[in-house]
């Protein structure tokens, strides 16, 4: 089966060196691979010539039982039947054609394998035709294959539910870089011009925000170079009519005998989430931070507040005992009582934020003629008013029954209103309500006071906001009322013009009765 006198020297040797017969060698070579082999005889019947270890630990059948034998003596499993493979067998002697062929064989364990055969036509140095065919099982290879492609198809769907995209970008040795198809000179992509990004990633690379897109480009340069091992980038990239942003982590996979990179890796992850996130925690940090310089400007200003009111009940109190007539007493007796209103007003608009703040402020709703409510209201505003203000009441044309929490739209009015008076030293206050054709009520106060600059409207209703630090109170009046409007289901709103007034307002709607 070998050249021509080939076979005599190399057996001559081993007769003399290891006393073996070139026959038996073969034999213990075959038998040691991991592949079957036989050989039949490429005339008449096709009987089996040789049967090698392997083929009879597949099929269950010893050597002794297959030799001399066809395939219609003897049977083992195959995925082709016996006339097939005589048939076959027949056009491969004819043809002289290499035969290779898959399927599935139950072997002698009852395991089922998968095995590939190839069969070819050979023939002895006497000119006897011979046929060979090799079994190879790959079971093994076909399980590999089987659990990559799982393992690549559980890995685009994770990519893809993740918005994650990945890439492989290789360096030729002829200097020529791919990338999706695309190659171009390596010269190019690290010298100087854009066009070869352009190039590579189309329209892609015009998404970039300008603020990053020279940066990353140049990290990519860098690795081409070589003069990076990895990098990491965060970039904008326009996609349906935003910018969203991308990580993208790119690294040397593979270098040439000299060290140069051949191969890149890339992902590019979508962390627009993240950013927002980061986004949000940064905008409520300042938040807090402002809240705490808020709360600390607080402190010291109802320290301040409190203080006033407790420092002149203490002082005038001392005074009265020691009051020479009784005008004089009775005029420290007007200014304690004086102090006293303002000091239970400041710890009761303490009371009722905290009972805001912590959702347990009481509502209660039932019928109330708004009219007689604003009437009564009027008359006891008229008393507060300083000289020289005009106080004026509008009425709405509507029904005057309405469902609402009286308490609380008597203490939302009086809040406004008192903050006009403090805020009016000319002029007019006018409060009133209209009526809305979704059955709402919307009240009003307007005054011809001092006035709110636009950039401070705002914050007009946080709590502990002073817009003229000149005026009473700690500034909680306008954060209980927009807490109160809240709760009961409306909205309030402010329009203010520098120099001109103010006119706020609020809504609130028909609720049932509780």
């Amino acid at each position: 089966m070998g050249r021509k006198g080939d076979g005599n020297d190399f057996q001559s040797k081993f007769d003399l060196k290891e006393k073996t017969t070139l026959h038996e060698l073969i034999n213990t070579i075959l038998d040691r691979l991991p592949l079957g082999v036989f050989v039949k005889d490429g005339e008449h019947k096709f009987d089996y010539l040789y049967w090698n270890r392997f083929m009879e630990e597949m099929t269950g059948l010893d050597t002794s039982e297959v030799e001399g034998h066809n395939d219609f003596e003897i049977q083992y499993d195959s995925f082709i039947s016996v006339e097939q493979r005589m048939e076959l067998d027949r056009n491969i002697m004819q043809t002289g054609k290499v035969v290779e062929l898959q399927g599935k064989v139950k072997a002698a364990d009852n395991t089922l394998r998968d095995i590939e055969i190839t069969k070819c036509p050979i023939s002895l140095s006497n000119g006897k035709p011979l046929l060979l065919a090799l079994w190879r099982d790959v079971t093994g290879k076909h399980a590999m294959e089987s659990a990559l492609k799982r393992a690549q198809t559980l890995t685009k769907m994770a990519l893809h539910s993740s918005d994650i995209h990945t890439c492989s970008i290789f360096i030729n040795p002829d200097s020529k870089v791919n990338f999706d198809d695309a190659v171009v000179s390596l010269n190019d992509w690290v010298g100087e011009s854009e066009s070869l990004f352009n190039h590579l990633w189309g329209d892609f690379v015009s998404n970039f925000h300008p603020d990053e897109r020279n940066f990353c480009i140049d990290q990519f340069r860098k690795l081409c170079r070589g003069e990076l091992s990895e990098t990491k980038l965060e970039l904008r990239v326009f996609n349906e009519n935003e910018y969203n942003w991308r990580e993208i982590t790119a690294y040397v996979y593979e270098r040439d005998e000299k060290g140069r990179p051949i191969i890149l890796l890339a992902c590019s992850t979508n962390i627009q989430e993240r950013k927002n996130q980061e986004q949000y925690l940064e905008e409520a940090k300042k938040k807090a931070e402002i809240a705490d310089m808020m709360k600390s400007k607080y402190l010291a200003d109802m320290s301040h507040e409190i203080r006033t009111p407790l420092s002149a009940i203490t002082g005038f109190s001392e005074l009265m005992a020691f009051a020479g007539s009784d005008e004089e007493r009775m005029e420290y007796y007007e200014i304690i009582k004086t102090n006293n209103e303002l000091l239970m007003q400041l710890i009761n608009d303490i009371l009722d934020l905290s009972k805001i703040e912590a959702d347990v402020m009481k509502i209660s709703y039932a019928p109330v003629d708004i009219n007689e409510l604003m009437d009564t209201t009027f008359a006891s505003v008229r008393l507060r008013v300083p000289e020289g203000i005009e106080l004026i009441l509008e009425k709405g044309s509507c029904c005057c029954s309405f469902v609402t929490d009286s308490i609380r739209l008597l203490q939302l009015i009086n809040n406004l209103v008192n903050n006009a008076i403090k805020n009016t030293k000319k002029g007019s206050i006018t409060m009133g309500y209209t009526c809305l054709p979704d059955n709402s009520l919307k009240f009003y106060v307007k005054d011809t006071g001092i006035g709110i600059a636009k950039d401070k409207l705002d914050s007009l209703f946080t709590r502990f906001v002073k817009v003229n630090d000149y005026m009473e109170g700690i500034g909680l009046g306008l954060a209980i009322c927009q807490g109160l409007v809240a709760r009961m289901g409306g909205t309030i709103q402010v329009e203010s013009e520098l120099g001109v007034g103010s006119t706020f307002s609020f809504i609130l709607p028909s609720h049932e009765e509780k």
